[in-house]
C-alpha cells in the first residue's frame, strides 16, 4: 500500500514538475519575445529619429546654399541695378525714382530674407535677433500689423534647438500669410525662467481633425516632427473664425 502511494505522490510530483517546467519555458520564451519586440520598437525609432536628423541637415545645407547665393550673386546683380538707376536720376528723374525706390525696398528684402535662411546669423544674433529680423521684414512688406514682445533675455537653447524653433517660427508666419487672411500677428517670447513662444493670428482659422481626415497639413505634421525632435513641446488651437495659436516650450 505504501509503495503505491509513494508511487503516486512521485508521479504527482512530477508531473507538477514536467508542468512547472513547461509554464517556465513558456514564460521565458514570452519574454524574450517582448524584448525583442521592444527591441526591434526602439531600433526603428532610432531610425526615423536619425533620418529626420539627417533630412534636417540636408535641407539646412540647402537653405544655408540659397542663403549665399541670395547675397553673392542675386544681391549683387541689384545692387548694381539700384546704382545704375541712380546714375539715371540724373536724366530722367520723375521716371527713374519711384523705380529705383522699388529696386532699393527689393535689395532690403532679399538682404534679409537670406539672413533668415542662414543658420550662421542665427548663431551670431540670437533666436531675438532673427525674430526681430523677420519682424522688420513682414513690417516692411506691410500686410498686416506685428505685436512683437520679448522679455529681454536671450532663450538657453541647444544649438539644434535653436535652429528647429526657428524653421517651425517661419513655417507658421508663413502659413499666416498664405491661409489666414489675418489682419494682425502676435508674437510673445519669454527666454527668463525657461523658452516659450507663442505666435497667434487673427484670421479665419480652421478646424484641424477635417485638415488632417482630408489629408492636409503635411505642414503642421512636419512642425510636430521637428518639435518632437528637438524635444519642443509643441501645441496648435484652431478653430473657424477664431483664429489660430501656436506655442512651443521646452519640456
Amino acid at each position: 500500500m505504501n509503495d503505491i502511494q509513494n508511487a503516486v505522490i512521485l508521479s504527482t510530483l512530477l508531473i507538477l514538475l514536467l508542468i512547472a517546467g513547461v509554464v517556465i519555458t513558456i514564460f521565458i520564451a514570452n519574454r524574450r519575445h517582448v524584448q525583442q519586440q521592444i527591441s526591434i520598437a526602439q531600433m526603428q525609432v532610432d531610425y526615423e529619429k536619425e533620418l529626420r536628423t539627417v533630412e534636417q541637415e540636408v535641407q539646412e545645407q540647402v537653405l544655408l546654399n540659397v542663403s549665399r547665393e541670395l547675397h553673392d550673386n542675386i544681391g549683387q546683380l541689384l545692387t548694381v541695378m539700384h546704382m545704375q538707376m541712380e546714375q539715371e536720376k540724373l536724366q530722367t528723374p520723375r521716371v527713374v525714382n519711384p523705380m529705383s525706390g522699388t529696386l532699393q525696398d527689393t535689395i532690403q528684402q532679399v538682404r534679409m530674407l537670406g539672413r533668415s535662411l542662414n543658420n550662421e546669423w542665427l548663431e551670431q544674433n540670437g533666436l531675438n535677433g532673427m525674430i526681430q529680423n523677420e519682424v522688420n521684414r513682414l513690417e516692411h512688406l506691410g500686410m498686416l500689423t506685428i505685436h512683437w514682445q520679448f522679455d529681454g533675455v536671450e532663450p538657453v537653447l541647444e544649438k539644434d534647438q535653436r535652429v528647429m524653433a526657428f524653421r517651425i517660427f517661419q513655417e507658421i508666419i508663413n502659413n499666416a500669410l498664405k491661409h489666414a487672411g489675418a489682419a494682425n500677428i502676435y508674437i510673445d517670447m519669454k527666454g527668463k525662467d525657461k523658452f516659450a513662444l507663442s505666435i497667434k493670428d487673427d484670421g479665419k482659422g480652421f478646424d484641424p481633425d477635417i485638415t488632417f481626415a482630408m489629408g492636409k497639413g503635411s505642414g503642421l505634421r512636419n512642425m510636430m516632427k521637428r518639435a518632437a525632435l528637438a524635444h519642443i513641446a509643441y501645441k496648435m488651437t484652431a478653430a473657424p473664425g477664431k483664429g489660430c495659436t501656436f506655442t512651443l516650450e521646452l519640456h
